[in-house]
């Protein structure tokens, strides 16, 4: 395993798009050695996370994207020789989709994890356009009921799961989530064998679980949705837990700390509220995938429902790969330190010349 948690490490992706309970998701994995060669790499169009009626007004602007440096690659086999993998279970944010983090998801695969990155009914681009406009929904939100169903499809490893088995270790489990996603991961920290939370820009403290014992809190520190320091609009949406939602930091402050769990924060200068995932990136005409939804008249954009228009175009002032080259090294080691016992204090001691778009990092003592 590659000691440079920018890298990506030694595995080639495999991704299978499944269904456990009534979520569709993406399963990354460490694929086969070998068993890549001549595959097509897999991408994807936000586009496809509007409602039916409206695909077709984005379809032509809409590029298909995949994670950065590529090697995502579909249906090819799982390496049997190694493991059995700790397990990530991503949640996308508002108005969001599960391919919104698909660099980190892959980059967290390539170095070993099992990672379920599903689209949330009620929470999802889908259900907010759709509540906007007067079309059918996919469903209510039920985030706990959505992560414990992916749970039990990889406890269970039966059907369509069933390549997984013997392959994942159900007690070495993780979660991460971006905005009312991460707001969700604090709040089902207490879940068995979760052992890691990673919130990436949330502002709900992690609830203390019996097997937590490590907190990664990510953010923009120019976030005009959910504020590094500051209370701000996107609040509305991320749960008290029993605290009000406030910031990113009060939120860190109010999680579980030493002597039984690791905690530290990390925000990014210049870091807006999507400039930790893949929705900051641009097609040819300039635009991000939202910005050109709206300038195509898609219903709904401009509402958002609930948060409004800073949710869907806050990229800050970041080139959005340093944003998310940042969330990797962080994440990264946090996972290895705690789900792979990897000796990763140097790495962490060094992190902000190592990650010099870092304009504060804080771990308790």
């Amino acid at each position: 395993m590659p000691d440079d948690l920018h890298k990506r490490g030694p595995w080639d992706v495999g991704v299978k798009t499944l269904k456990a309970g009534r979520v569709t998701l993406e399963l990354l994995y460490p694929a086969q050695p070998g068993s890549t060669v001549g595959a097509v790499e897999a991408t994807y169009r936000h586009s496809d996370a509007l409602p039916e009626p409206e695909r077709k007004k984005s379809a032509q602007n809409i590029a298909k994207v995949g994670p950065l440096g590529g090697h995502l690659y579909r249906d090819v086999p799982i390496d049997a020789t190694h493991g059995p993998y700790p397990v990530v279970i991503f949640i996308h944010g508002t108005a969001s989709m599960r391919a919104a983090s698909i660099t980190t998801n892959t980059h967290w695969a390539s170095r070993g994890f099992v990672v379920l990155a599903a689209d949330y009914p009620g929470l999802g681009l889908i259900d907010q356009l759709s509540s906007a406009c007067g079309y059918e929904q996919t469903g209510a939100q039920d985030v706990e009921g959505d992560v414990k169903a992916q749970i039990n499809a990889l406890t269970m490893a039966t059907g369509d799961f069933a390549f997984l088995a013997g392959h994942v270790d159900m007690t070495r489990l993780a979660l991460g989530g971006h905005s009312q996603g991460a707001c969700m991961s604090a709040t089902l920290a207490n879940l068995p064998n979760v052992q890691v939370v990673m919130p990436i820009t949330g502002s709900t403290q992690v609830s203390p679980g019996a097997d937590l014992k490590s907190i990664m809190w990510v953010a923009g520190m120019a976030d005009s949705v959910i504020g590094y320091t500051d209370s701000l609009i996107g609040n509305v949406v991320c749960p008290a837990n029993p605290l009000p939602a406030t910031s990113n930091m009060d939120a860190y402050n109010a999680s579980p700390g030493l002597p039984m769990v690791k905690k530290r924060i990390a925000g990014i200068r210049g870091g807006g509220h999507l400039s930790v995932s893949d929705l900051c990136q641009k097609n040819s005409l300039g635009n991000t995938d939202l910005e050109q939804m709206r300038k195509d008249n898609v219903c709904g954009i401009d509402s958002a429902v609930i948060i409004g228009l800073p949710a869907l175009f806050d990229c800050g002032t970041i080139d959005w790969t340093k944003g998310v080259d940042a969330v990797n090294y962080l994440t990264t080691a946090a996972l290895e330190e705690t789900l792979q016992c990897r000796d990763r204090s140097m790495q962490l001691a060094a992190v902000k010349e190592n990650v010099p778009e870092l304009g504060d990092y804080r771990e308790q003592k």
